[in-house]
C-alpha cells in the first residue's frame, strides 16, 4: 500500500515538472569581427586587450522579443586571429572574460598556446559562465583579454580579431 502512494506521489511530482517547464529555442548570435586591442608600449609579463560590441538582441535576431522571453545565454563559440601585415610579438596563451555595466568581470575562456603571427585559433570555453544574459540585456558588451609577452619590450600596438559565438535560448 505505501508502494502505491509512493508511486502516486511521484507521478504527482513529474506532471508538475512537465507542465511547468517552459519550451524553449536555442539562437545563435554571432558578433561581427571585433578589434581587440592592446596599446604599446607592452612589456614582459601580462598585459590587456580590449574591445567593446555595442548590440541590440531584438536586432540581431530579427524578431521582437520582450526582456522576458530571455531564458538564458551562453557563450558557444571564442575565435581569435593574428593579423598578417603587422609586427608581431612573442605571446603565450590568453585569458578571455567579458564585463557590461550591470555585471562583474565574467572568465568566458581560454586559450593555452602560444600566440603567433598570421594565424586562427579557437579559445576553451569556461564551463561555468555567469551574467551572459545579463550582459546581452545591458547592451554593450566590453571583452577582455589577457595575454602574456614573451618578449621583454614591445613598443607597438598589438591587435586580435576576435569573434563570438553566442547560444541564446528563447521562449517559444
Amino acid at each position: 500500500m505505501k508502494t502505491n502512494y509512493f508511486y502516486l506521489v511521484l507521478f504527482f511530482i513529474a506532471l508538475l515538472f512537465g507542465s511547468c517547464s517552459v519550451e524553449t529555442e536555442s539562437h545563435l548570435i554571432e558578433t561581427p569581427v571585433l578589434k581587440l586591442k592592446a596599446i604599446g608600449p607592452m612589456f614582459e609579463g601580462s598585459n590587456t586587450a580590449t574591445v567593446s560590441w555595442e548590440l541590440d538582441i531584438n536586432s540581431l535576431l530579427g524578431e521582437e522579443f520582450s526582456s522576458e522571453d530571455f531564458e538564458d545565454a551562453r557563450i558557444h563559440e571564442l575565435k581569435i586571429s593574428t593579423p598578417e601585415d603587422e609586427d608581431f610579438p612573442k605571446i603565450n596563451k590568453m585569458v578571455m572574460e567579458m564585463k557590461s555595466k550591470y555585471t562583474s568581470m565574467n572568465r568566458i575562456g581560454l586559450l593555452e598556446e602560444n600566440i603567433q603571427h598570421n594565424r586562427s585559433y579557437s579559445l576553451k570555453i569556461a564551463d561555468k559562465q555567469e551574467e551572459v544574459l545579463k550582459a546581452l540585456k545591458d547592451e554593450k558588451i566590453t571583452f577582455v583579454g589577457d595575454f602574456d609577452l614573451l618578449e621583454e619590450e614591445f613598443y607597438e600596438d598589438i591587435n586580435f580579431n576576435l569573434q563570438v559565438v553566442i547560444e541564446l535560448m528563447v521562449k517559444k
